[in-house]
């Protein structure tokens, strides 16, 4: 899969975002709420609250994975601030760890394909292969273009 040739715009997020929200705060969330959640969180500099829709697995018990490739909604949360999330419908208060460094994105992206299949990373823009479980080369890959925040709820 060539996860250059199409990259979406902030915009296409925006209106995608205003469809999926609503529903994902509403008693059809089951719809989408198996694979996504929302997080919501307040801007430090701006104070402005920012809640958007994000694909999430559960990791441990009490620990929720989420997945940020080409966006920069994590980068907000490097400083540890507390997130509200719903995730099927349910409340849960959170404080992200953000894994940016390429090596361990990629050995976490394994581990997660490993424990739970080659499906449990739905994000097109990764690059991963649906099928199997990738290469270290393709791991790597994929970590080049993303982010993942351990959230303890």
């Amino acid at each position: 899969m060539d996860v250059d040739r199409w990259r979406p715009s902030a915009g296409f997020f925006r209106r995608v975002n205003q469809v999926v929200r609503p529903l994902l705060e509403s008693p059809l969330h089951p719809l989408l709420s198996h694979w996504l959640m929302l997080v919501s969180y307040t801007g430090a500099r701006t104070g402005r609250e920012y809640v958007f829709p994000v694909g999430f697995q559960f990791w441990e018990p009490r620990e929720v994975w989420a997945f940020g490739a080409r966006t920069g909604w994590m980068s907000g949360l490097r400083d540890g601030r507390p997130v509200t999330l719903v995730i099927r419908g349910r409340r849960f208060e959170a404080t992200p760890v953000i894994v940016e460094e390429r090596g361990e994105v990629a050995d976490l992206l394994q581990e997660l394909v490993r424990r739970k299949g080659p499906r449990a990373v739905k994000d097109p823009f990764l690059g991963l292969p649906p099928d199997r479980e990738p290469t270290r080369a393709e791991a790597l890959a994929a970590a080049g273009r993303a982010r993942i925040a351990r959230l303890s709820v």
